[in-house]
């Protein structure tokens, strides 16, 4: 079941709005997932914890999260995907916004693979839902 985990810098109300919109989509955030035990850990803790429990990481993170995956791909590793967001595309106070792009997201590829799957949660991925 493709499932998301939400990195400390989106709040933890988009993942309990998700859940009052739609009880099938599962989404987690960091500051209440496993006791917030993942916050203030560094990215390469919280993405290995992601792909553990099979939950695809969505970030704001674009500075460290794409290094790390290209030494993770180096290394032969995978991980369960990642989902980037640009504050230039989805403001991190807008948490409608967000919330509604991510269920769309959802929506439109919960069926697919994401093991390794990298994408852009952009306008266009919240329009074509």
């Amino acid at each position: 079941m493709f499932a998301y985990l939400l990195d400390e810098n989106i709040s933890f109300v988009v993942a309990e709005q998700i859940a009052r919109k739609n009880s099938q989509f599962l989404v987690q955030s960091v500051h209440r997932w496993n006791d917030a035990a993942l916050v203030g850990q560094p990215d390469e803790i919280v993405l290995r914890a992601a792909t553990e429990a099979t939950l695809t990481l969505v970030t704001y993170d674009l500075k460290t999260i794409p290094a790390l995956l290209g030494e993770m791909a180096a290394d032969k590793e995978d991980h369960a995907g990642v989902l980037l967001v640009d504050d230039a595309t989805h403001r991190g106070n807008d948490f409608g916004g967000l919330v509604n792009a991510l269920l769309m997201h959802w929506e439109r590829y919960q069926a697919e693979e994401w093991t390794n799957r990298v994408a852009f949660l952009t306008a266009a991925t919240a329009a074509a839902g």
